[in-house]
C-alpha cells in the first residue's frame, strides 16, 4: 500500500481513530488511578476479605472513605457514614452500602435486603 502524504483516505482515518481510542483510553485509566491517590492521598489500611461463595473484596481505608475493589476493572469510591456498631460506608443513594465491624464485612448493592457479599472474613490485611 502506497502512502499518500496530500490525501486523506480510509486507511488513514481508521488509523486516526484506532490510535485516538488507544490513547484516550490509555489515558483515561492511568489518569484516574493518578487523580484518585492525589485528592485522597495514601491508604492508612488495606485488606483482602475473602467472603461466602468464594468471591473476594480488597479494600484500601483512607481517613473518610473506602475503595473497594469487588469486581475486575470495577472500583468503588465509598464516604463514611452513620453507623451505630462498626464502620459504615455508602454512596449517596444508598444503592451501594460497605459494613465493617473487626474483621467482618458484608456489602449490600441495590437496597438493604440484597446482600451480593456475605460472611466477609480478612484474609490478609497492610498497614
Amino acid at each position: 500500500m502506497k502512502i499518500k502524504w496530500k490525501e486523506v483516505t480510509r486507511f488513514s482515518q481508521a488509523v486516526a481513530v484506532v490510535l485516538f481510542v488507544v490513547v484516550f483510553f490509555l489515558g483515561f485509566s492511568l489518569g484516574r488511578g493518578f487523580e484518585n491517590n492525589f485528592i485522597l492521598g495514601a491508604p492508612s489500611n488495606s485488606a483482602e476479605f475473602t467472603c461466602a461463595d468464594e468471591k473476594v473484596i480488597n479494600v484500601d481505608f483512607y481517613e473518610n472513605f473506602v475503595r473497594l475493589e469487588m469486581r475486575v476493572w470495577e472500583k468503588v469510591y465509598l464516604p463514611q457514614t452513620i453507623s451505630a456498631s462498626g464502620a459504615r460506608y455508602a454512596n449517596r443513594e444508598e444503592t451501594v452500602v460497605f459494613w465493617n465491624k473487626g474483621n467482618t464485612a458484608f456489602v449490600t448493592e441495590g437496597g438493604p435486603d440484597n446482600i451480593t457479599y456475605k460472611d466477609c472474613i480478612v484474609s490478609s490485611q497492610t498497614n
